[in-house]
């Protein structure tokens, strides 16, 4: 066990059973809390690893200035 968690049971240890309601709701509160950042760092991961899944590499000739010109022309060609 280590240094942090001896002390924590030698606290708890010392405490009068009366308050050991507060004690272990306190805990569940920060065990719900663990388990919630885990579950959130797993779907940051998922999400970065679905992210990277879809990059794809532009040709070495591509001109995004022509690019942008190209797609106003198509969408815009019919406005006077």
């Amino acid at each position: 066990m280590t240094l942090m968690k001896e002390k924590a049971v030698e606290m708890i240890r010392r405490m009068p059973e009366d308050n050991m309601t507060y004690v272990i709701n306190i805990l569940q509160n920060l065990e719900a809390m663990s388990i919630d950042r885990n579950e959130d760092k797993k779907r940051a991961k998922n999400a970065l690893a679905e992210i990277l899944g879809m990059e794809k590499r532009l040709p070495d000739d591509f001109d995004p200035e022509k690019e942008l010109r190209e797609a106003r022309a198509e969408k815009y060609e019919n406005i006077g």
